[in-house]
């Protein structure tokens, strides 16, 4: 994994199994993948992430970053010092991406939900929502790469330690952590 940041999860991918003239529709993944691309640009080697992570009993998400630390413990395989945020995105249906990345909570330290500017500017006006249930709210411009942080909650320890636990083993499988932080 030399010089990158991201890795790839193979997970089942859900979009085949929906029927063929919905499945080539790719506006979602084409966000995911713009999003993906950018947010790994500007985290520069603070640590890794990648697509489609999945984690048995608690769904798919789009996308997930483990970041090691500022004061880089978690390279010696110091599990606590990492942050794991889970992201769910959505062109439309905020609603449905909350109830997403609730799910993902349980194994990560933080859930987001990325939407376009538009969408985020109608779910922002429910932002004691999303404070109550500890899921932050970002908007993103794939034509500006520009990220909008609107509420991001602080890292705190994910509902089930165990699936966390196994989070970060799965991650840490893919990568040497060793390496991954140079």
């Amino acid at each position: 994994m030399k010089g990158e940041s991201t890795i790839k999860f193979r997970a089942f991918n859900p979009r085949r199994n929906l029927p063929e003239s919905i499945r080539r529709k790719r506006g979602e993944a084409n966000f995911v993948g713009a999003f993906h691309r950018n947010f790994v640009n500007e985290m520069q080697g603070q640590g890794v992430g990648g697509r489609h992570f999945e984690m048995a009993g608690y769904g798919i998400a789009d996308f997930v970053w483990m970041d090691f630390g500022l004061d880089g413990s978690a390279k010696s395989g110091q599990t606590d010092a990492m942050v794991l945020t889970s992201f769910e995105m959505k062109l439309k249906d905020w609603r449905r991406a909350c109830s997403q990345a609730y799910r993902y909570s349980y194994f990560s330290d933080r859930s987001i939900i990325v939407l376009p500017p538009a969408v985020a500017d109608c779910a922002e006006q429910h932002l004691p929502f999303f404070k109550q249930m500890g899921i932050g709210l970002w908007s993103f411009e794939p034509k500006t790469k520009k990220i909008e942080k609107r509420f991001t909650p602080k890292a705190s320890k994910a509902k089930n330690v165990a699936a966390r636990s196994n989070a970060i083993a799965r991650i840490s499988r893919k990568i040497d952590l060793g390496k991954a932080g140079k």
